[in-house]
């Protein structure tokens, strides 16, 4: 590549769009030949770039598109396509049967670097089995008490060198696995109170020890790093993927030389305050990031033909913006030669070529069940009340559970889709009755309390926290679990109080084995500040 001076203006480079088009995903090849994929090119000049789940329905399909996208691919590198599959709350393959893993705060609430490199390799075995090499993975953000809802059961706790142990310890085992695995979200949403797929938020400084974990995914040799669209004044006023000084700060601080990715930047509350989607594309980089990120391309639900071809064009605007960027000397050509190596590379690296192996997707989502099991035993914890545990209901008695709506905005993919498994293990052992929210309970013995996210949008008690003080008050023996953030246990006066972490099969089990079976958890809730 001929030298160039910074901030010339170029001329037009034969490869430059091939280029930029690189570093703009999800991609813009036919990863699925279907019907609409033919009105996508002539209505919006492209093909699809993303997998619908609603269309490649299972594993089994997802591995055979991928496998004749490797093969039919123009781009002369090998394919390489992100998902988010994190565990917990947020699993793009959340198909019936695919084993789902808990997620980061019951790995922090296990404390185990072996089992949370155990999850990084499980999942990275059940990615790859299906052609899926690049994950927008772990969480290295720290919580707290409230916990943004942005993090929350996302991360791995609150104290920054255990979090950091603990994801590079994910890094490892996902890697290991022939996965990327991407420490997010640089340089830490710790100690920011908005969401960030809400509002931008901005805060006076970073938490302490924000960078630990982010440099525990580095030493661990993490791929890619994703930066956060947060701004922290004490850095730049600029949002984190749009500042030279945060990415100077994990370029020249971390030593971080690898791929930067950006977070989303379709999200409206990302890219309003840049301008809009293609000028927040130049800033990013401008700025250091190599990808900027227009979603994953595995997509979380079906989208109208319409809103397809919204995605495609937009898409087409953030090229023809960054092209034009270069062009005017705006961004560097030797900027973009940088961000085209470092992608080229890590396509090399984690990318899938027709002869590359794959695991069996029945054995890796068979070990992803194990795992999920050993995981939720060691997770699963006591807040209050371990004494009282196993509950004493005598044989032909009722149990009574009452599930609360979600109320949050917290709950998503995977989580949401969940089917309420616990009055099936509970009646596997016991009469069940379910009630109703607000309703009298019309049976003696203890009440079960439950759900994901039941935390109201004011301050005060969740709304599960809220049933059990009524019923409490009414004499009742309550046991209150949280399957999703531990906030949700708030000001609860129940005199037994667990934290679940997970609202996925093999939590829900464990949890009823320490109600009914043998009251003995491992957990501790790992998260400082906590008040019950």
């Amino acid at each position: 590549m001929p030298r160039l001076i910074p901030g010339q203006p170029v001329g037009v480079d034969p490869v430059l769009t091939a280029d930029i088009d690189l570093l703009v995903r999800p991609g813009r090849m036919s990863l699925r030949p279907e019907d609409c994929a033919q009105s996508l090119h002539e209505q919006a000049g492209s093909e699809p770039g993303r997998i619908s789940k609603a269309i490649v329905a299972g594993p089994a399909r997802l591995s055979q598109v991928t496998r004749t996208a490797s093969e039919n691919s123009a781009c002369s590198l090998p394919l390489l396509l992100s998902v988010n599959q994190e565990g917990g709350r947020l699993n793009a393959l959340d198909w019936p049967g695919a084993a789902q893993l808990p997620g980061n705060l019951a790995l922090g609430a296990a404390g185990d670097e072996d089992l949370a490199e155990l999850a990084g390799a499980t999942i990275g075995e059940q990615l790859r089995a299906v052609g899926l090499t690049w994950n927008l993975a772990p969480v290295c953000d720290t919580t707290g008490w409230p916990a943004a809802a942005a993090v929350g059961a996302r991360a791995f706790g609150s104290d920054p060198e255990r979090v950091g142990l603990l994801a590079a310890a994910y890094v490892r085992g996902l890697q290991r696995a022939g996965v990327a695995a991407t420490a997010k979200h640089f340089p830490g949403l710790g100690g920011v109170g908005g969401d960030p797929h809400h509002v931008a938020p901005v805060v006076d400084r970073l938490g302490s020890g924000a960078l630990l974990p982010f440099r525990a995914a580095i030493d661990a040799q993490v791929a890619c790093v994703m930066v956060g669209s947060h701004t922290v004044l004490a850095v730049d006023n600029k949002p984190a993927l749009a500042s030279p000084r945060v990415l100077g700060l994990l370029r020249d601080e971390l030593g971080f030389g690898g791929v930067v990715v950006s977070e989303n930047l379709s999200i409206p509350a990302v890219h309003e305050p840049l301008g809009g989607v293609a000028r927040a594309a130049v800033a990013a980089v401008a700025a250091g990031v190599d990808i900027v990120m227009l979603d994953s391309e595995v997509s979380r639900g079906r989208s109208s033909l319409a809103a397809r071809m919204a995605a495609v064009r937009r898409r087409a605007e953030v090229v023809q913006a960054l092209t034009t960027a270069v062009e005017q000397g705006v961004i560097d050509r030797q900027r973009i030669g940088e961000a085209v190596d470092r992608v080229q590379a890590l396509h090399r690296r984690y990318g899938l070529t027709p002869s590359s192996l794959r695991p069996d997707w029945p054995s890796a989502n068979a070990a992803a069940w194990r795992a999920a099991e050993r995981i939720a035993d060691r997770s699963v914890a006591v807040v209050r009340g371990d004494r009282v545990l196993p509950l004493d209901v005598p044989s032909g008695k009722v149990l009574a559970l009452m599930r609360v709506p979600d109320e949050g905005q917290r709950r998503a993919d995977s989580a949401r889709l969940t089917p309420d498994y616990l009055p099936t293990l509970l009646a596997a052992r016991h009469r069940v009755v379910q009630v109703p929210v607000g309703a009298p309970v019309p049976t003696a013995g203890p009440v079960i309390v439950y759900g994901y996210d039941t935390r109201t949008t004011i301050a005060g008690p969740s709304r599960a926290a809220q049933e059990a003080t009524r019923l409490v008050e009414r004499g009742r023996t309550v046991v209150q679990v949280a399957f999703g953030d531990v906030d949700d246990l708030a000001g609860s006066p129940a005199p037994v109080l667990v934290a679940a972490f997970s609202p996925h099969w093999a939590s829900v089990a464990a949890v009823a084995r320490i109600l009914l079976v043998d009251g003995r958890a491992h957990g501790v809730v790992p998260v400082s500040g906590v008040s019950w």
